[in-house]
């Protein structure tokens, strides 16, 4: 693809996993990279006039993020995700990611770039990265280099979550798992709020996606052997592996996600002993109303390690 400059990237889904490694990738490759807002009501009203009615809300924020980067860019990087392995796959919005952006955008004719990689394909990360960056022009030299730069930044980052969450533990204060995908605990509208709600009781908070991931999903399949995918894995294992360092997990759900409710349900049938909170944010209220919920779930928990209900013995 030729006069591209400016990669514009929705701040929203999957760049809340893997956006440090594409900032870097493309910084790496001498080209701009620019994201778009962090989310508010107004990016949401976007998207949601994008979308159709049964579309889950981190997707239609995404819609939101898409309008915003309209015209500000050359191109906008578009994943398509679909999985490595035929029992870790990725939920079927982002393997048609590419194409339900083009189709809903159809009239502006967006610029896509795009990885695209499958379990069926048998490739791997760098295989497909080193394509995109032939795309863009760039030898395969150029983009490994670019590559492997960008893995080591993206682990480093990652390293350090763990790191000071595992710091967390130590504490003396109540601690409390917030337990969900990535793009909805951190998202400025949707569920990042919910930590420092919970900061402000005077709590410790953990988060599932700085949980080490490969730890993460070899633990999910001491519950299950058949859910299909990834991310769902990798919130079970994680809140498998804290469950014991934990005062109480709260579930994150945003509607209606399909993967989130199976997930969600089993592992509330499993964390017996512990005290866990579903909560679903919605695109009508968002956090509003949480608080509450939350303050009652602290007074749960304290109550429990005051030695009440008989949650623990």
């Amino acid at each position: 693809m030729k006069n591209i400059h400016i990669i514009g990237v929705p701040r929203g889904l999957l760049t809340y996993r893997d956006g440090i490694l594409w900032k870097e990738f493309f910084t790496q490759l001498g080209f701009s990279y620019i994201l778009s807002p962090r989310s508010d009501r107004s990016i949401l009203e976007e998207g949601t006039a994008r979308a159709v009615d049964e579309t889950c809300l981190p997707f239609k924020m995404y819609l939101g993020h898409v309008q915003r980067l309209l015209g500000k860019c050359d191109a906008l990087f578009i994943p398509r995700e679909g999985g490595y392995t035929p029992r870790e796959k990725m939920c079927t919005r982002y393997e048609s990611l590419p194409d339900l952006i083009a189709n809903i955008f159809r009239e502006e004719r967006l610029p896509l770039l795009t990885v695209s990689y499958d379990w069926y394909d048998k490739t791997n990360e760098e295989a497909v990265y080193l394509k995109l960056a032939e795309t863009l022009g760039k030898t395969k030299k150029e983009g490994k280099k670019a590559y492997n730069s960008a893995k080591k930044v993206q682990d480093a980052w990652y390293k350090a979550k763990e790191k000071r969450q595992m710091q967390k533990l130590d504490s003396s204060k109540s601690k409390v798992l917030l337990a969900g995908h990535p793009y909805v605990l951190h998202d400025a509208y949707m569920g990042s709020e919910l930590g420092k709600i919970l900061e402000k009781f005077g709590v410790e908070v953990l988060y599932t996606d700085y949980v080490n991931k490969k730890s993460a999903l070899k633990k999910s399949y001491d519950l299950s052997r058949v859910i299909p995918w990834l991310i769902s894995r990798e919130i079970i294992g994680a809140s498998l592996l804290l469950r014991e360092k934990v005062d109480g997990i709260v579930l994150v759900s945003a509607y209606p996600c399909g993967p989130d409710s199976l997930a969600g349900e089993l592992l509330q049938r499993h964390l017996k002993g512990l005290p866990v909170l579903s909560l679903t944010l919605d695109a009508q209220s968002g956090t509003a109303g949480v608080e509450t919920r939350l303050e009652s779930f602290i007074d749960i928990i304290k109550y429990q390690k005051a030695g009440g209900y008989g949650f623990k013995n």
